[in-house]
């Protein structure tokens, strides 16, 4: 067998988030699995396939933490690369080619946990003569979960019947975030282009005649992407369901007969659980396993802690009981305060009182059962989305009731220009995804999407979108209209029915998101807008990471304040003379 790779990088983004809440300011591969970050779990699998390397990318969002003091434990030599915006995972890897130099290595999520021979993939990977093999692992879906109902559009029932495997037609192998790639892999990544690793290299490597190959994963294998798999993954490593060759296990408590100095006497510690030595439990307190106590924790007399995660620095209150619970880094529980399936993010200062309230209690959505608090934001957000709404509803009202006249006249300008019709309707994505007809004046000739494919490679932008500067399906009516953003005028009546807002993303479609699945469902997360931080902050460059970064930044700062800013930038587009103005606007927005 030829020496295997001594590289893997680790793929990784900026804070944690899972079910689209940050439970850290550092990302996933930090996240503590009873007590050790999860990338000390990942890297002694990479040790034992031969890696004495480590290349972590991440975000420039992310450089509040210090890897290398976070992991005291990794034997391998760790690197860092920061980059400033989103370039997907294709992207990334092509902007730390010259790192990579001419042998193969690992690519891996920075949030899986595994528990595998990755010699065999090597080997595998070796003898297939592929340039990419990628780890996968089968679903299997029971029985009764495969049946299904047969219903129309009006929901009138047609039949119910249970789907035999042999009748799926879908494919149960599932893409884990693990690869294995030669260097010329990276030959067949653009420079300076968003790139997705699942959804574009594939194809690029059949067209070249060499496909990818696929590698079983045999063995523990899970993907923390949610708050569901992080729960699975501590209690798998605490119930000792995998095991793993760390070489330092301190904070692990093998048994409860030994009681460290940090645990008071008459404290009860029932295994499996990790305390960390300085956490502090006080007398009377139970800690039922599987259970994690992070660093500098403390947990009062008498409190109950049952099946928890408990974050570095958080705070437990006297004769507290908490039952399956995650409790955030730095949060205080207050005293005999009882919580069941929650998981408490954030400065949660007076939430006793919110949660009666009942205020800030999201649910999860599928399987998922823990409910989430996080206090900071409740209040003003419930606030802000209500006078957000009728803020819509009065300014579009009033926009199609002056308007109509100029509305009018487009239309015919519209209709005499070019033969078809005066409005274009396409389905976009709304809230959460619920798909709705966008309406615009056409600005196009009547077959674009026809000619959208013969113009494709002349496509003047990277990722999923589709731009031309120039492009010339346009009319000339219509290019009046782009120039002036008039034919956005018709969505006023979008705004009225609640489908879009004033302010917000840009309406998609679904298959126009499909190649960044954390971008799409964040910006799922609040309404689409005709007007945005993309339209007015990058609206004429091409990357694609430029939209990403925009939308974040946008779901993450969203604002009365922030939707006016955009608003008066709009408008400044209409009046040059306001472009003075506007550059004061600029910074703060």
């Amino acid at each position: 067998m030829s020496k295997p790779p001594e590289t893997a990088v680790i793929l990784t983004a900026g804070p944690a988030i899972l079910n689209g809440h940050q439970v850290a300011v550092y990302p996933k591969l930090l996240l503590p699995i009873a007590n050790r970050p999860l990338m000390e779990y990942l890297a002694s699998v990479l040790g034992a396939a031969g890696v004495t390397r480590l290349l972590v990318l991440a975000f420039a969002g992310s450089k509040d933490f210090e890897i290398k003091e976070s992991l005291p434990h990794i034997t391998q030599d760790v690197e860092l690369m920061f980059q400033e915006s989103p370039r997907g995972t294709g992207g990334s890897l092509k902007a730390a080619a010259d790192r990579l130099g001419k042998a193969p290595f690992w690519v891996v999520h920075g949030g899986l946990l595994l528990q595998t021979d990755l010699r065999k993939m090597w080997e595998h990977h070796r003898q297939s003569g592929t340039a990419a093999t990628v780890g996968v692992v089968r679903l299997t879906e029971e029985a009764w979960h495969m049946e299904r109902v047969q219903s129309d559009a009006e929901g009138r029932i047609g039949a119910i019947h249970r789907i035999h495997p042999l009748q799926e037609r879908r494919s149960t192998l599932w893409p884990v975030g693990l690869y294995l790639f030669e260097p010329s892999v990276l030959d067949l990544i653009p420079s300076d282009k968003y790139f997705d690793l699942k959804e574009q290299l594939p194809a690029q490597l059949q067209e070249k005649g060499k496909p990818a190959r696929v590698w079983e994963i045999a063995g523990y294998c899970r993907l923390v992407n949610s708050i569901n798999d992080y729960v699975k993954a501590n209690e798998d490593v605490l119930l000792g369901r995998v095991q793993f060759a760390l070489e330092d296990r301190a904070g692990f408590k093998e048994s409860s007969v030994a009681s460290p100095k940090n645990i008071s006497p008459g404290a009860l510690v029932k295994d499996p659980v990790a305390v960390s030595p300085s956490a502090r439990i006080e007398a009377g307190a139970m800690v039922i396993g599987p259970a994690a106590v992070g660093e500098n924790c403390h947990i009062g007399a008498q409190a109950v802690i049952s099946e928890c995660i408990i974050f570095p620095g958080a705070r437990v209150g006297q004769a507290a009981y908490l039952s399956h619970c995650i409790i955030g880094e730095g949060v205080e529980i207050g005293n005999s305060v009882c919580l069941h399936e929650t998981m408490v993010l954030g400065d949660a200062a007076g939430w006793e009182k919110e949660m009666r309230a009942d205020f800030g209690l999201e649910r999860s959505g599928g399987a998922e059962r823990i409910r989430t608090i996080r206090m900071p934001q409740v209040g003003g957000n419930q606030f802000y989305r209500l006078i957000k709404r009728a803020i819509d509803i009065v300014v579009a009202s009033l926009a199609l009731s002056i308007l109509s006249p100029l509305l009018l006249l487009i239309a015919m300008a519209v209709k005499i220009d070019s033969p078809g019709p005066v409005l274009f309707s396409q389905r976009r994505c709304g809230l959460w995804g619920k798909e709705f007809n966008m309406y615009k004046f056409r600005s196009m000739v009547v077959n674009a999407e026809e000619l959208k494919t013969e113009l494709m490679n002349i496509n003047e932008v990277d990722g999923p979108m589709f731009k031309i500067i120039s492009d010339p399906r346009v009319t000339r009516v219509g290019r009046f209209l782009r120039a002036t953003n008039l034919d956005e005028l018709p969505q006023f009546w979008n705004v009225l029915l609640g489908d879009i807002s004033l302010v917000g993303p840009r309406p998609l479609a679904m298959e126009e998101m499909r190649l960044n699945p954390q971008w799409r469902d964040t910006r799922l997360s609040v309404p689409p807008g005709i007007t945005g931080y993309w339209q007015i902050e990058a609206h004429d460059k091409v990357h694609f990471a430029e939209w990403i970064r925009c939308d974040i930044d946008y779901v993450r700062n969203f604002s009365f304040w922030l939707d006016m800013k955009i608003i008066i930038r709009t408008i400044c587009k209409f009046f040059p003379g306001l472009s003075k103005r506007a550059n004061g606007i600029h910074s703060a927005a």
